[in-house]
């Protein structure tokens, strides 16, 4: 289990040098910029100060923004699990079921070092344009948008975010943990299907099913009936500010404890997958 760690820690700070990890993080940090600024200008307008992880709370519990963030996400691992020239000589020097329990503690430990990353940089825009403080209490700003939903944020701004039980119920610091929780439990899933998928076909095409699923979950979370509630979507799963909407009945510790279980379960399947792969 330690060599498994320190190779996928390995992997990480790899990034440095993989294009499509760069590629994938300047992907991240420019949607989470370009739709994160309206809520600057907005608090800017209304002239209060902003709680320093206030952009990225809203920015992950926002479905189309978290629809093009999930983006970086699949850019970085659809091409799980990793194969290249020097695989087969890791596989025979380490063993088949610790090579690929190393892939998989890879994509954990990305999606979670992936989500700070654009915590980090949420913060310092923020800091950079606009006035931000560290104190755990949600700023005027969002309270404004959570509670009265003033429709200049919306018609001006063209921005929303109708979480008020969210607002009453947890402190920014609580908030922002959840929301690196579920995003990233979220994206460690559905990079576990890329994986899954990519073993069967051998040709790296577990993407198409990410996709199909990744929209299909908004869809249904923007378009929700009787006939497929947002229940059915692990989209709106993923969304934390979903979790306080009394009529949604989500449950934190439900989904959480159903994540793990899913994830444990795809690592089994992945590793029997894997064994019958020639490489």
């Amino acid at each position: 289990m330690t060599k498994s760690i320190r190779n996928a820690f390995i992997q990480i700070w790899l990034w440095k040098k993989d294009l499509r990890a760069i590629l994938a993080i300047a992907l991240g940090i420019g949607i989470i910029c370009y739709e994160g600024y309206p809520y600057l200008k907005y608090a800017a307008f209304v002239r209060s100060n902003i709680q320093v992880c206030e952009l990225y709370i809203l920015c992950g519990s926002t479905g189309y923004i978290y629809l093009g963030l999930f983006l970086g996400y699949l850019l970085l691992m659809s091409n799980a699990p990793f194969i290249d020239r020097m695989a087969s000589f890791e596989i025979v020097r380490f063993g088949r079921k610790r090579w690929i329990d190393s892939k998989i503690l890879y994509i954990i430990l990305g999606c979670f070092t992936y989500s700070v990353i654009l915590l980090i940089v949420t913060m310092i825009f923020s800091a950079i344009n606009g006035q931000i403080y560290f104190g755990n209490e949600w700023s005027y700003a969002i309270s404004e948008l959570a509670i009265r939903k003033p429709a200049v944020a919306i018609t001006v701004y063209k921005i929303m975010f109708p979480f008020e039980d969210l607002i009453l119920s947890v402190d920014p610091y609580t908030a922002v943990i959840l929301t690196v929780i579920f995003n990233s439990m979220y994206s460690i899933t559905i990079c576990m299907l890329i994986m899954c998928f990519n073993i069967i076909s051998r040709h790296n095409m577990g993407w198409i099913i990410a996709i199909s699923i990744h929209i299909g979950g908004y869809i249904i979370y923007a378009n929700s009936t009787n006939m497929f509630p947002q229940s059915y979507s692990i989209f709106c799963h993923s969304l934390p500010a979903l979790y306080f909407e009394k009529e949604m009945g989500f449950s934190l510790i439900g989904s959480l404890s159903f994540g793990l279980l899913t994830v444990l379960l795809l690592r089994e399947f992945s590793a029997f997958l894997f064994k019958k792969r020639e490489i």
